[in-house]
């Protein structure tokens, strides 16, 4: 009897795994595809993951990835940017930003914004995960790695 029992519970264990792997693959599919729309309409460009502009304020890039996290069944997008004014004066910021955003809640996870100014370091500007503070990218990075790799 204890056999027969193992042995249900087997079956029931193989017939579940590949329905569970196949829609996690279809999640992330889903995530990458919202990803995608999300940092189009942000950004408002069209084009691939890493894109370069020139605009009439300026000149810089854009990239983004996305990533299904599991664990809190949330789709996540980091977005990476840096614009560089037109006719930059000396006093005149670079911008470089990265934010974390959940795609299909639109609520905003993360943000660091920093700007370089000519012969100055980039001063830290707004360093936030959630509720937690940070002073420097690599913190930013470290606290939003949570969202990005579970």
């Amino acid at each position: 009897m204890k056999k027969i029992v193992a042995l249900g519970i087997l079956v029931f264990v193989l017939a579940v795994i590949p329905v569970y792997a196949q829609s996690s693959l279809v999640l992330q599919e889903k995530c990458a595809e919202g990803a995608k729309k999300f940092f189009f309409e942000r950004i408002n460009f069209y084009g691939g993951t890493w894109m370069t502009f020139n605009t009439e304020s300026g000149h810089g890039w854009n990239k983004f990835e996305s990533h299904y996290n599991k664990k809190l069944d949330k789709c996540f997008i980091r977005i990476e940017n840096m614009l560089i004014p037109k006719n930059m004066k000396e006093d005149d910021p670079i911008y470089y930003s990265i934010e974390l955003f959940d795609v299909f809640g639109g609520k905003e996870y993360g943000c660091f914004w920093r700007e370089q100014y000519k012969n100055f370091n980039w001063p830290v500007t707004r360093c936030e995960v959630g509720t937690k503070k940070c002073t420097n990218e690599q913190e930013f990075e470290n606290l939003i790695r949570l969202y990005m790799e579970q």
